[in-house]
């Protein structure tokens, strides 16, 4: 074969190119596709083995994802001071063995905190299993962040999520069920941002 897109390889060769790497799989069998007939008795068959390539695709990609997001909170685990520890609004304390403690890494990325006095603070956000938390950087490891005298380390169960409505970047995460309500105000990089943190952050609540 001649042609510069094949580079001068054969059909085997070509064939061989393509499935080394499983998300090229439905181009090979689409392009089949499109020279099998409707009228083929292999027409059916093609069309079955785009729609199962698709969905091994799909379950590997959710694979890669979970392992990946597995492996981000052993590395913020390993990374934080071991003596720090949070009160949580329900008077539970979390220590630093509860990040992993039958918990799943959900999203994480960097928000900044809004205190009283109305001055932001940055800080690493994870969303786990069942929790927010809050964490800054102190000597190189990360503690559980400080925020006057209000917990970093949120529960999901009846959490109330809200925008602030002078604020596009900004949420309100609000502790309910409680005898005093507790409210924490955080800032996202962007309005897509804290859009995304917001729509994980209840699906995450949805979950529970």
């Amino acid at each position: 074969m001649s042609s510069s897109i094949v580079r001068r390889l054969s059909i085997p060769e070509c064939i061989l190119l393509v499935t080394q790497r499983i998300t090229k799989y439905p181009v090979l069998i689409q392009r089949i596709l499109q020279h099998t007939k409707d009228s083929d008795e292999d027409h059916s068959c093609v069309c079955e083995a785009l729609r199962c390539v698709k969905e091994l695709i799909t379950a590997v990609d959710s694979k890669v994802n979970e392992q990946e997001k597995k492996q981000r909170l052993r590395e913020v685990y390993s990374r934080t001071d071991s003596k720090s520890i949070m009160r949580m609004k329900s008077g539970q304390m979390f220590a630093k063995e509860d990040l992993i403690r039958g918990r799943k890494l959900l999203h994480d990325g960097a928000l900044q905190l809004k205190n009283t006095a109305g001055r932001l603070k940055d800080v690493h956000a994870m969303l786990l299993s069942d929790v927010l938390v809050f964490l800054q950087e102190k000597d190189q490891k990360y503690v559980f962040a400080s925020l006057d005298q209000r917990s970093t380390v949120i529960s999901l169960q009846n959490l109330i999520v809200r925008e602030v409505a002078n604020e596009e970047r900004g949420l309100f995460l609000i502790t309910a069920g409680t005898d005093r309500p507790e409210m924490v105000e955080v800032l996202a990089s962007s309005k897509e941002e804290r859009n995304t943190w917001r729509a994980i952050i209840q699906d995450a609540m949805h979950c529970m």
